[in-house]
């Protein structure tokens, strides 16, 4: 990764932003958040807020006469737009140009005229196919016709309201009235008319059905303008089809949409930029092999009349990394490791690491020779309907199990192989008998069955753990050998003699039931194995970073060689687990020594479902977190800053 410095004229630094956003290979750097240290030579750049404003409401603009349209807003470039160098405030203007060259606002208008009309005709309970196909002649111009009709609308809408709002209440009203007055003794009543006009039930009546009628011909009268206003809209636009393309005044309103879009990401990317009288200063991230590119394409815009510099990045900068796209069968591995953090700039990226050892360490917990079957047919399946699917389209669960079938195999493949050497066939139901890889010491590989010796169990599973981070230990020496960080490379192979020391000294001697033999017997090897590369480590840490710091960090290293050893002990207990839950489905069955009863099968298929739903998830997340919080820390902080190149997103 390279840093490229520019300085350009202000008059070409809407161009190069627009090209180099074209080419997509820089990731500018925000120089405007750090101003101070430019000593008032420099201040933030800007955009002017009057061109600023002016992209917004045309953007808001656009968008209004697309969705009026119902026109959908996508991105399909077939031919590649030239890169004009013209100032913003100049595209905008041609934009606004050609905005009002095409029809869009008589369009906008029908159809929202349209939808107005189509509205009211269903709330009096008419359809809109109930216009006549009888031509109307236009006798005035589209605007002036359809302002006229907007107006007319508009009162209509007002009326219409009016008459739904107030008439029930004023029909409720008048007969809640009514009722109440009978109700009163006549004698008490001052008014003696209007209790003679209650007493004329017939006129009552006749005053309601008349202001019934009055409303039924109020709505009739709407009913008929309406329609009447719906042909002279479908008029209108017939009138303005046959002047123009429909799709083509789309069409142009989408490429309007997207140089206004383009427009607004440049003045966003200028925000980092500096600027004195009459240059600006800009930053920017590119990668190596596409420097060339990016100074060949900010000396065409600016025809030369530019400053550009090419330099490693300091020791004090964070780089952004680019990562190379990972193959299909690491992809779920490689997000694993992104999730946690990328990796620094000049580190090794594990993912392809982490694709051996997590499945080991999975297969260990889980291990299974029917369920690991299971698990391969699970990615197989995955795998084959991932290619008939389009992957923009599904949620983010389904895209990453999508992602993940080959994990799946992996998963599979190392469950059923620990399987065979464990004797678990849907648990330990005697199918399979352990089979023996060999031993080294007191560590049996294989050849015995968890449940029956636990203890052969965790001494293997002390032994993997301390193999992976005598792994992480040794990446950390090749990242420390990348970084030229010469003096702290011993540190890392100190600390795997401290950790494979300790490995000797518990298996020689034994553990801490016999850790008096440690100081006595084996005094000799507990000096060169344990307090030698502790001894190492406070030298060569205190001569890089100080004698405190070195005390410090030697105590942290005792700790976490104890303590992450010790973490890997739940291989042994979370293998325990599974193999007790399957057991506790083939006791229920009544499988003895091999033999599965037919009335069994359901019973051990509902078993094995709930155990690879349960466990399976349980053992993901422990293998997931010895990664990431044993493993990851040797060698793998997370620290890096992905590299984002700034792209025309539409």
């Amino acid at each position: 990764m390279r840093k490229l410095k520019a300085v350009l004229l202000k008059d070409h630094v809407d161009g190069v932003v627009r090209s180099l956003g074209e080419a997509g290979i820089v990731q500018f750097v925000d120089n405007g958040a750090r101003s101070e240290e430019w000593e008032e030579m420099l201040v933030p750049h800007k955009v002017s807020p009057e061109i600023s404003e002016k992209g917004s409401q045309l953007l808001t603009k656009i968008e209004r006469f697309l969705e009026a349209l119902e026109v959908e807003v996508r991105f399909e470039r077939k031919v590649k737009t030239p890169i004009t160098r013209e100032p913003m405030e100049e595209v905008l203007r041609k934009v606004e140009q050609q905005l009002e060259e095409l029809p869009v606002e008589a369009l906008t208008k029908c159809s929202t005229l349209s939808a107005r009309i189509d509205s009211l005709l269903e709330t009096l309970g008419a359809e809109s196919e109930e216009v006549e196909e009888k031509p109307i002649t236009l006798e005035k111009p589209i605007e002036d016709s359809l302002t006229e009709i907007e107006s007319q609308v508009a009162e209509i809408e007002k009326e219409l309201d009016l008459i739904t709002r107030e008439t029930p209440n004023i029909l409720i009203s008048r007969i809640q009235t009514l009722r109440v007055q009978e109700n009163v003794d006549p004698r008490r009543r001052l008014d003696q008319k209007l209790v003679k006009e209650i007493r004329k039930p017939f006129k009552r009546q006749r005053q309601l059905l008349e202001l019934r009628k009055l409303v039924k011909e109020i709505e009739e009268f709407f009913l008929n303008q309406l329609l009447t206003q719906r042909k002279i809209v479908l008029e209108v636009r017939k009138k303005i089809e046959k002047d123009v393309q429909i799709s083509d005044v789309k069409r142009r309103l989408l490429h309007l949409r997207e140089i206004v879009v383009k427009e607004k990401q440049v003045e966003e990317e200028q925000r980092k930029f500096v600027e004195s009288d009459k240059t600006v200063y800009l930053e920017a991230w590119v990668p190596e092999d596409d420097v060339k590119e990016a100074t060949r394409e900010i000396e065409i815009v600016t025809e030369g009349n530019s400053v550009v510099t090419v330099e490693p990045a300091s020791k004090e900068e964070k780089a952004p990394i680019v990562l190379k796209p990972a193959p299909n069968y690491i992809a779920a591995f490689q997000k694993l490791v992104c999730t946690f953090g990328y990796p620094s700039c000049g580190d090794l990226n594990p993912a392809r690491i982490l694709a051996i050892t997590f499945p080991i360490l999975f297969g260990i917990m889980f291990a299974d020779v029917g369920q690991g079957a299971i698990f391969i047919l699970l990615g197989i399946i995955l795998f084959f309907a991932r290619r008939k699917i389009d992957m923009e389209k599904v949620g983010d669960i389904f895209r990453y199990l999508f992602i993940s079938s080959e994990m799946f195999v992996f998963l599979g493949i190392s469950a059923m192989f620990f399987g065979f050497i464990f004797g678990e066939f849907f648990g330990p139901s005697g199918v399979i008998h352990p089979i023996s890889l060999g031993r080294i010491g007191p560590f049996y590989i294989g050849g015995f069955e968890p449940t029956e010796e636990p203890m052969k169990m965790l001494r293997f599973a002390i032994l993997v753990g301390t193999i992976h981070l005598g792994i992480g230990m040794t990446l950390r020496f090749i990242n420390e050998i990348r970084h030229q960080h010469y003096k702290l490379a011993p540190i890392p192979i100190f600390w795997m003699w401290l950790m494979f020391g300790g490995l000797f000294n518990w298996a020689y001697w034994g553990g801490i039931s016999n850790i008096s033999r440690w100081f006595s017997d084996g005094s000799l090897m507990l000096i060169g194995l344990i307090v030698l590369p502790l001894v190492l480590i406070l030298a060569f840490t205190s001569i890089t970073e100080g004698f405190m710091e070195g005390v410090g960090f030697s105590v942290e290293v005792f700790a976490e060689t104890l303590s992450h050893s010790m973490s890997y002990s739940r291989l042994m207990a979370l293998g325990l687990i599974h193999s007790a839950m399957n057991y506790l489905f083939l006791v229920l069955g009544g499988v003895t020594h091999g033999h599965f009863p037919l009335n069994s099968i359901p019973l051990i298929a509902v078993g094995t479902i709930l155990v690879m739903i349960i466990e399976g998830l349980v053992v993901f997340v422990h293998t997931l977190r010895l990664h990431w919080v044993e493993w990851f820390s040797k060698f793998h902080a997370g620290e890096g800053i992905p590299f984002k190149p700034f792209k025309y997103t539409l």
